[in-house]
């Protein structure tokens, strides 16, 4: 608990390290990154997984694979990209330790079911399946929020209810409220 602390503190002024830190990503982890919109994200999950692990991203959206692969190699980090839609992942079943969807469910609008699907399909017995969702900005910045927001106890439904366990709020930080949910083993 106090090295995830730790790399909180650390990471205060860069958002991707303090996520890193909160949904406990380690070297050797195997970890999909469903969305390349935070390609710095991505880059930072990369560098701790390391050698030994493995980083992917998927999207199918125009220039995503070059902001990725920008961001990591600034990063310094080993990230591979697959360009292929969310809601089909042309990925092995049981393959991931960590399936993360860092635009968070609400901003996924009708295709979530879907995509929340392939994350739980892709995920290994006893992995986790991550969500980043977007918080309200505080004063007159919440009159621009353009992302759409969702109440924690919805996010952990709907975890619930596609069939994962132990669905929890992990926190809130820097504007995100994170969740996880494991598949049963």
């Amino acid at each position: 608990m106090f090295t995830i602390l730790k790399m909180i503190r650390k990471g205060q002024g860069r958002p991707e390290q303090s996520a890193v830190a909160m949904l406990g990503i380690r070297g050797g982890d195997t970890v999909l990154v469903a969305g390349a919109g935070q390609p710095g994200l991505a880059a930072a999950i990369g560098a701790v997984t390391g050698l030994n692990g493995q980083t992917t991203v998927v999207d199918n959206t125009e220039g995503a694979e070059a902001r990725v692969t920008r961001a990591a190699e600034k990063a310094g980090a080993l990230v591979e990209f697959v360009h292929a839609p969310l809601a089909m992942l042309p990925m092995d079943g049981q393959t991931f330790d960590i399936v993360m969807l860092p635009a968070g469910l609400a901003a996924l609008g009708p295709q979530a079911p879907t995509v929340l699907s392939e994350a739980i399909r892709v995920v290994r017995p006893g992995g986790r399946v991550a969500i980043c969702e977007p918080l309200p900005r505080p004063g007159l910045f919440r009159l621009a929020q353009t992302a759409p927001l969702t109440d924690p106890k919805d996010v952990i439904a709907r975890l619930t209810a596609a069939g994962l366990r132990a669905a929890r709020h992990l926190g809130s930080l820097e504007g995100v409220a994170y969740f996880e949910a494991a598949r049963a083993r």
